[in-house]
């Protein structure tokens, strides 16, 4: 290895672990940490100091402009039904479906769905009382439940736009959040039902019983509810950036063109959800008050994310390291590198976003420079942001104190889960590239 290549490799080296400890070990905000190692990078590669703050406003101001709306909306549109009812109401129509029969499929594909505009914590709270209900109804282990509905928010948390990590990692490596929806759902599917079968599975050597739980939530109740009213605001955007593949003579129309961006069909969404809006006990203007708040925070790690991508490419050396890199690694190296942010400091979304900024520049030298190999990249961070929730997660005591289970019956249920979840997802993205022209 040459000089400069070495040189790289060791400030690259230096920044993860900088990233890691400053966030994981002593909990600074991951907006300031990934800002200062922008500036930090810019400088040891002898930026001049007074060209580093307009580059990283640049790349900042990029990014927030192509990921703010959609961010907002896709938040507000989770807190409408959260609020409203329309979430859990959806939950109950499903699992009253199925639930008798198929227990754990009902949880795992309520949380699959629930979680593409609502938080995975949030989901989880919300639909706690289902699962108690359905624990009590049927013959089937609470933990069993709780691995499958954790299992199912957290597939599409993490893999499925407008969720705000798989989103930003989308604009970040440069393809639209309406090419990887379709793709992703598959995979965040089949990592839902690794979740649900070893849910089943561990329960029956795991020797603890779970302690029922006061369900905390205050969600209002939306039984008078028509469901489609819950089930519209979501399909609606999904199917409308789905058209983003719709062409006519080779072209896309240009009313695909408007109704498959992210922004517009999440808007849409938002209009289609009315109905609910007006079963909320607060007024639109608050809850677009609180959705601001509570996305602010997101949107910031987002564009400090994207002003560390910018300087990476810039400073040239990701694109050295590039170079000595085996093509074999391939998608190995994004599923590492989000694996590695996701153990060491616990957030998913801080996980993707970073992982995304790493790999963008490398994507030429690892044979990913298209709009598929992009597509597989970004696929490939998120299942790898999924591995592994444990101690330093916050989804993680949400799980196991609201099922009632102790940390450790946690690790072993909920945490092996989740990196299973991972390891069927990468293996699901590895078999997609055979089917996809790189």
């Amino acid at each position: 290895m040459d000089h400069p290549i070495l040189q790289s490799s060791l400030i690259i080296l230096s920044l993860i672990a900088a990233i890691l400890v400053l966030i994981g070990r002593f909990k600074w905000p991951p907006f300031a940490v990934l800002l200062l190692c922008a500036y930090a990078i810019g400088l040891i590669s002898g930026l001049p100091a007074t060209e580093i703050t307009p580059r990283i406003s640049q790349d900042m101001g990029s990014v927030f402009g192509e990921v703010a709306l959609l961010i907002l909306f896709g938040v507000l549109l989770g807190h409408i039904l959260e609020k409203s009812g329309g979430a859990v109401l959806l939950a109950e129509k499903l699992t009253l479906t199925i639930g008798e029969r198929y227990p754990a499929l009902a949880m795992g594909m309520a949380g699959y769905i629930i979680s593409i505009p609502v938080y995975c914590d949030s989901g989880f709270i919300l639909l706690n009382s289902i699962r108690q209900s359905i624990a009590q109804r049927v013959s089937c282990s609470p933990i069993s439940l709780s691995v499958a509905l954790g299992g199912g928010l957290f597939a599409t948390h993490a893999l499925v736009p407008p969720t705000p990590g798989p989103a930003a990692a989308a604009l970040i490596l440069g393809i639209s959040p309406s090419l990887i929806i379709p793709w992703a759902m598959v995979i965040a599917l089949l990592s839902t039902l690794a979740a649900i079968v070893w849910g089943k599975w561990v329960t029956r050597w795991l020797d603890e019983q779970a302690i029922p739980v006061k369900n905390q939530s205050t969600v209002p109740s939306a039984n008078q509810t028509n469901v489609w009213y819950s089930i519209i605001p979501i399909l609606l955007p999904l199917i409308l950036m789905s058209t983003a593949n719709f062409q006519t003579a080779g072209e896309q129309p240009a009313w695909a063109l408007f109704l498959s961006q992210p922004a517009n069909a999440l808007f849409l969404g938002l209009l289609a959800s009315l109905p609910l809006i007006m079963k909320c006990e607060n007024g639109l203007a608050q809850m677009l008050s609180e959705s601001i708040r509570s996305c602010a925070m997101i949107i910031l790690i987002i564009t400090a994310g994207g002003a560390l991508a910018g300087m990476l490419a810039q400073t040239g050396h990701i694109a050295k390291i590039a170079e000595s890199l085996p093509g074999s690694l391939g998608l190995l190296l994004p599923f590492m590198i989000a694996a590695t942010f996701k153990v060491a400091q616990g957030s998913t979304t801080v996980a993707l976003i970073s992982a995304a900024s790493m790999i963008e520049p490398l994507l030429p030298g690892l044979g990913l420079d298209s709009q598929n190999g992009r597509l597989l990249a970004i696929l490939s961070a998120g299942t790898g942001s999924m591995m592994v929730t444990h101690a330093n997660d916050s989804y993680f005591w949400v799980v196991t104190q609201f099922s009632g289970i102790s940390p450790a019956a946690g690790f072993k249920s909920f945490t092996i889960a989740t990196l299973i979840q991972a390891l069927t997802g990468l293996g699901a993205v590895l078999l997609l590239a055979r089917l996809l022209v790189i």
